[in-house]
């Protein structure tokens, strides 16, 4: 090993002066470039050159200066990116931090979608997560490892990340082994975790490695599960058997009351220009994203206008019949709160689409705007859907609404 690294690990600014960094013969370009343009321009400083040579060593020297300080730049940033791109990487970040501040709440498909539209537009967005999720492989990893569900908090982390190849790596599913039915993101996690030894510390260094356009915190950090009370007054806990159950459900509550939520979160209700709520599964992604009580008290307090995104369709087991304001009387139940505006696509669903969900149980939420206008609530309509197959909502349309609500 060199014999000055030890001198360079206590000063840590001495690291500058390593062998090979490519950074001395560009500083010492640009010294050389201020003493010419020094003695270029100041008359005073003997000997002083005759004629035309004091004005050519002026700009040789801010020549030597300028080639000297860019030469400087492309070698940082060629350690970090492709120099190329950092201009465009500067405008857009430069750009998104203007954005408004918007925290959505949810889980699962709905809020990732959300937070895709919202990375577009600003830096400031802030996704909080349900994680009572007992299914599948996030199931599994809450049995072994007595963490929070993570599922949901994988899909959001990569829609808000700022690299196009991650959400496609993090979705990344073995298909064999003991590893077989888990997703490569949720072992991240649990592997952060694990490391971290603190789950909320392990959801803040995945925030900072993936390099986020906003935050994805979630609901809390202690591993609670959704219980569920019917109209006929049966409980039943987990969000598998809730959906199985089938039924009215009357109210939706987390076991144990949770006593932590992360003060980022708090901090972004807070601050927030604007809440969302939704799109996503009623009684087992959106309601339970608030259940913790000082996030329903923060989202009380909060001066920020609060909009609910209704789903496109019912879900069987969940909300079979409900309508849009059935989906709206039952957020502001949990909450407390009506919320400001209610988001509602009201445009035909292309018969084909319609088939498919209707072999599944599930159908249009209907839409009637009398009872919202009885209630005072704003009613936004519109068509949200993404164009395809499914009748899934359109990040880009969805999030154009809600800003301008801001």
């Amino acid at each position: 090993m060199w014999k000055g690294s030890d001198l360079f690990r206590r000063l840590p600014a001495l690291r500058w002066l390593y062998p090979g960094m490519r950074v001395k013969r560009y500083a010492a370009l640009a010294g050389l470039g201020v003493l010419l343009l020094a003695w270029g321009l100041a008359p005073l400083l003997p000997p002083l050159p005759q004629g035309a040579l004091g004005p050519a060593l002026a700009l040789l020297g801010l020549l030597l200066l300028v080639g000297g300080i860019r030469a400087m730049n492309r070698s940082f940033l060629s350690a970090l990116m492709e120099p190329e791109e950092v201009p465009e990487r500067v405008y857009v970040r430069r750009r998104l931090e203007k954005g408004p501040r918007v925290v959505a709440f949810g889980g699962g498909t709905g809020l990732s979608r959300v937070l895709t539209g919202l990375k577009e537009r600003t830096a400031g967005a802030t996704g909080i997560v349900a994680v009572t999720d007992d299914g599948g492989s996030t199931g599994r990893l809450r049995l072994t490892f007595g963490l929070p569900a993570v599922g949901d908090l994988v899909d959001c982390l990569a829609a808000l990340s700022d690299h196009p190849a991650l959400p496609r790596l993090l979705a990344h599913r073995f298909d064999r082994g003991e590893l077989g039915g888990h997703t490569f993101g949720n072992l991240f996690l649990v592997t952060l975790n694990g490391v971290a030894g603190d789950f909320a510390e392990a959801i803040l260094e995945a925030n900072a490695i993936l390099n986020l356009r906003g935050q994805v915190l979630p609901a809390t950090p202690e591993a609670v599960r959704l219980g569920a009370r019917f109209r006929g007054g049966e409980e039943v806990e987990g969000e598998v058997a809730i959906r199985g159950k089938g039924g009215r459900i009357q109210e939706v509550f987390l076991v144990p009351e949770p006593q932590e939520v992360m003060p980022q979160a708090l901090k972004a209700i807070r601050e927030a220009d604007l809440l969302v709520l939704g799109p996503g599964s009623l009684y087992t992604s959106v309601i339970p994203s608030f259940l913790p009580k000082p996030l329903r008290e923060a989202i009380l307090r909060a001066k920020a206008p609060l909009v609910y995104v209704v789903n496109l369709m019912t879900e069987p087991g969940e909300t079979d019949g409900y309508t849009a304001y059935d989906h709206y009387k039952a957020i502001a139940y949990h909450l407390g709160r009506r919320p400001n505006v209610v988001l509602v696509h009201t445009a035909p669903i292309p018969e084909e689409v319609l088939c498919r969900y209707r072999a599944e149980g599930r159908h249009p939420v209907a839409f009637d705007p009398r009872p919202f206008a009885v209630d005072g609530v704003r009613v936004v309509q519109g068509d949200f859907r993404e164009e395809g197959p499914l009748a899934q909502h359109d990040p880009r349309r969805v999030v154009e609404a809600l800003l301008k609500l801001v």
